[in-house]
């Protein structure tokens, strides 16, 4: 890491308020009614998803383009009422709620349901200016245990088979409506598991809304966490495959493919962020924390390598 972003961070990283320990620390296998995600569905990304603005401000224009945004949005409701009377899916989550150790730019998770040690690994911002050159593990403490969540889900199971037999009757159009409005429902889940988190199994905001509650769940692969590969360490520790059945491809993409992975941090100036570009310095340094050679380093990575 340069000297200039170890100094800079070291400086001005947020202060540490330690998190209380969770209320249902170790893995949580859960599973959630489609009828309680419906209010979490935020239709401007199932507009987005169809090439309209991501925006619901389409459907007060007096356009043929807001026609048309609005019969879409109509369509949608009336079919994610017969996926919800109908069960066309199902949404299932595994929660880790782990004390963790933060070891440089490493965490080890403190635990006993792996036989091997489990260390997730990140990135740190490298030319941010004259602001902190921010990772994830700066919202957890670097001189004692703390705390951190893990999480899979999806509420992609039975797409394929739905999709498929729609497909079969001719009906392409539901098909495709049935394949968006589970990643609507998918995301929706993303949001209420984590204030169901916030709330109860970790229970550090017991009186918070999702007006006002913190925490951020980084999704592995987003711009915090470019490397998909992380995703395997996350699917050891909760035992993803066995305990919901979303599996990992060879390169990473989850099955079904409306289905979301990540960190829970608590810290409550926890915010979101891209790492951005990487030095060759940082790289070699992370492919030795991985035990990868520069090559496989530079193969996962070579998106974020300047």
């Amino acid at each position: 890491m340069c000297i200039a972003c170890s100094f800079l961070n070291n400086k001005i990283a947020p202060r540490w308020v330690h998190s209380p320990a969770p209320q249902n620390e170790g893995v949580l296998v859960l599973q959630e009614s489609l009828e309680n995600l419906v209010p979490f569905i935020d239709w401007s990304y199932f507009l987005y998803a169809w090439h309209f603005p991501c925006s619901l401000k389409i459907l007060d224009e007096d356009s043929s383009r807001g026609e048309e945004a609005r019969r879409l949005l109509q369509d949608g409701k009336n079919f994610l009422q017969q996926i919800v009377e109908r069960k066309m899916c199902e949404a299932r989550s595994v929660v880790g709620l782990f004390p963790v150790t933060r070891q440089g730019d490493d965490v080890l998770v403190q635990q006993s349901v792996c036989d091997d040690p489990v260390t997730f690994h990140f990135l740190r911002q490298q030319h941010n200016l004259m602001l902190p050159c921010r990772s994830l593990v700066d919202f957890l403490s670097p001189k004692c245990t703390d705390y951190m969540g893990f999480f899979a889900l999806s509420a992609g199971f039975g797409v394929k088979e739905g999709r498929d037999r729609l497909k079969s009757a001719g009906d392409d159009y539901s098909a495709i409506l049935l394949e968006t409005l589970s990643g609507r429902l998918t995301e929706a889940y993303s949001t209420k598991l984590h204030l169901d988190v916030i709330q109860k199994y970790w229970g550090y905001g017991e009186h918070l809304t999702a007006a006002n509650a913190f925490g951020i769940r980084p999704a592995i692969g987003y711009p915090s966490i470019p490397d998909h590969t992380e995703k395997q360490t996350l699917w050891r520790l909760l035992k993803v495959k066995e305990n919901i059945g979303i599996e990992l491809t060879d390169s990473f993409m989850m099955m079904p493919l409306n289905s979301a992975c990540g960190y829970y941090f608590a810290h409550p100036k926890s915010s979101y962020f891209s790492v951005g570009k990487i030095g060759m310095d940082q790289l070699k340094d992370y492919a030795e924390r991985k035990g990868w050679s520069l090559e496989t380093a530079r193969t996962w990575l070579n998106n974020w390598v300047q």
